[in-house]
């Protein structure tokens, strides 16, 4: 009996010196990663911003291909919200919505995994020479009690692996992408109604004065059009972008109108009339000459691909200016990518 006794009071005063090592240790636990990736903060933070991209370089994901994910909130920024269910334990349940976004250089997501708890993490950026350093945090709270501080010390081992892992994958994704600095490009996602246009196939060399001599033609012969028919101007004319490439530029010269012709439009006619596209796009404002299109096009480009985005047919441009009274430099143009 009193071997027994000493072995249960050698516990009992095991476990309430545990219990009080316990209680001296750190309630709140930080664990972090960084990597340097050969890709501009704006790219970066692409991938960090919204969950579009998320599972191309999860830790988790490959973990359970069966997982269950759904999406709330708006693509981007503040309000994006992913939640995942996986019956594997390592994977498990929960969600995460970033609470705050500071445009390429740091994001914060609210981690809920239920019964298990909630956490603060998120991703500081910092450019370095023509990269990015990158450094994926998280704050967890273990709770009052000792159990909880002790598993505490083992979180930097289990959480750091993956964060290690994720970042290894955001450089390899990131270090893919187009490498155009996109930073400071302001793009809106947007809803469009069609709208009915009057217009005509156009053709002409990759050169600034042919594309301006074709695309003014084409508007002549759509307000000839206009005219003949007594239709009126209903916004500002556009280009349809159809294809581009070193061959040349292929686009509709269009003009929105208030009305389809009474009499409808032969077939064999040069002009046609027809309805855009209509749902989401995306849209950037360009400022400046018309020459400059084409880099606001390219980093339009590089943005959709590094933030997931699909084109859904041909972009367009608005051109809310009239270059014969207003300065090059301060012409403005609508750009409009459909996306899906």
């Amino acid at each position: 009996m009193r071997i027994l006794k000493r072995i249960v009071l050698f516990v009992v005063v095991l476990v309430v010196l545990l219990a009080g090592i316990g209680m001296l240790l750190p309630r709140n636990v930080h664990v972090e990663r960084s990597a340097s990736i050969g890709a501009p903060p704006a790219t970066v933070f692409a991938l960090v911003n919204g969950y579009r991209m998320f599972n191309k370089w999860s830790p988790w994901f490959a973990r359970d291909p069966e997982a269950q994910y759904t999406y709330e909130g708006p693509d981007i920024g503040v309000g994006a919200k992913f939640a995942w269910a996986s019956a594997k334990p390592d994977v498990g349940t929960g969600s995460q919505q970033i609470v705050e976004s500071r445009p390429n250089e740091a994001v914060r997501v609210e981690l809920d995994f239920g019964d298990q708890g909630n956490a603060i993490a998120g991703f500081t950026l910092v450019p370095e020479g023509e990269g990015t350093k990158v450094t994926w945090w998280v704050d967890v709270d273990m709770g009052a009690g000792p159990i909880g501080r002790w598993f505490g010390l083992l979180m930097d081992r289990m959480i750091g692996t993956d964060y290690a892992a994720g970042l290894a994958g955001i450089k390899t994704l990131a270090e893919s992408l187009p490498k155009i600095d996109f930073a400071g490009l302001v793009v809106e996602q947007v809803e469009v109604q069609p709208v009915m246009v009057a217009f005509v196939p156009a053709a002409s060399a990759r050169d600034d004065q042919a594309i301006a001599a074709a695309i003014g033609a084409g508007y002549g012969q759509v307000g000839r059009f206009m005219t003949r028919n007594g239709l009126k101007q209903a916004s500002a004319p556009l280009t349809i972008c159809n294809t581009i490439d070193e061959s040349g530029y292929q686009f509709d010269a269009a003009i929105p109108v208030d009305r389809a012709p009474e009499k409808g439009v032969a077939a064999d006619s040069p002009v046609q009339v027809k309805q855009t596209y209509g749902g989401k796009a995306l849209k950037v404002v360009h400022k400046g000459a018309y020459h400059g299109l084409e880099a606001t096009y390219n980093q339009l480009l590089a943005w959709m691909a590094s933030y997931g985005y699909e084109s859904a047919g041909p972009a367009w441009d608005e051109y809310l200016s009239d270059p014969g009274n207003t300065a090059e430099a301060d012409l403005i143009t609508n750009i409009f990518m459909p996306v899906k």
